[in-house]
């Protein structure tokens, strides 16, 4: 009964916040529509922009009511889809887990040593792949994310190398791409490029949600540990609900893998005649926080 009961209220709470949001964005719709230019992409991404700051303003209102992995299952399984009455235009918004990749800054604790765990991870999944000089691809990505400019192996600093780079964390995808790049052009291995780094590799977050880790990333875990019986079937809340041995569980938490992360990724996507333009931001429920802005057109 009061687990019925807690899933009513979960629900209600879910779906009030998808109305908020409905009603905010489908409101700046309308209001941009009296002045849209037909011919204005600068329009478009006007509209985008005032859309992205109502979503922003309710999340930062509301999020608070999203508070564990049942309540995210929700938002995340109901996309809001909006459009004028013209049916020239319609936005999606898609809200995600941003929680089910490694945070490759995390190779570096806040003491300043390695992260074993994480470490020997990513080191099997190179071996995996047959990567050569795996250690040297190692050591570049734990010169990237420490602060300092003493080198792990010769030419692994690429902060001493190239200016434009600077060391001290990866913040995004085109800065890890960066040393993916340039291990393969020290002398490295171009399979690299055979790892499906986007499904294994984030850059913010201090946890892993188990409930929306990536395939590769699950497999690789379960290869690790060995780990056959771990699945993603249903919504979990706890590792009480994990029916594998309490060895396994603790190298999990090791590498601090949990049930619920309060990060999402939120994607608004503008739809206009034959013009289409998307905006994906990382917003963190906890903090309050947007953690990056992408525009793609």
């Amino acid at each position: 009964m009061y687990k019925s009961k807690k899933s009513g209220i979960v629900l209600l709470t879910v779906i009030g916040l998808i109305m908020m949001l409905s009603l905010l964005i489908l409101k700046s719709v309308d209001i941009s529509q009296k002045y849209f230019d037909r011919s204005s992409q600068n329009a478009i991404f006007v509209q985008l922009n005032k859309s992205f700051l109502d979503a922003l303003a309710i999340l930062q209102q509301s999020s608070q009511d999203i508070s564990d992995a049942q309540t995210l299952s929700v938002i995340i399984g109901l996309p809001i889809i909006l459009g004028t009455d013209e049916g020239d235009m319609n936005i999606v918004m898609n809200i995600n887990s941003a929680g089910g990749l490694v945070n490759i800054n995390k190779l570096i604790l806040s003491n300043n040593e390695t992260n074993e765990p994480l470490y020997t991870l990513l080191q099997n999944l190179l071996q995996e792949y047959q990567i050569a000089n795996a250690n040297f691809f190692l050591s570049i990505l734990l010169d990237a994310v420490d602060a300092d400019k003493n080198e792990r192996a010769y030419a692994s600093e690429a902060a001493l190398r190239d200016y434009k780079f600077a060391d001290g964390g990866i913040n995004s995808k085109e800065s890890f791409m960066y040393l993916v790049d340039y291990f393969a052009a020290k002398g490295g291995d171009a399979r690299v490029y055979n790892i499906p780094w986007e499904d294994i590799v984030g850059f913010v977050g201090e946890d892993i949600d188990f409930n929306y880790i990536k395939e590769p990333l699950l497999s690789l875990i379960k290869k690790e540990y060995n780990l056959n019986s771990l699945y993603q079937e249903e919504i979990l809340n706890s590792y009480d609900e994990l029916n594998i041995p309490s060895e396994s569980k603790e190298k999990l938490k090791a590498l601090n893998i949990g049930f619920f992360s309060p990060r999402i990724l939120c994607s608004i996507n503008l739809f206009y005649m034959k013009q289409t333009m998307s905006l994906n931001f990382l917003y963190d429920i906890k903090s309050k926080k947007v953690g990056y802005i992408e525009t793609v057109f």
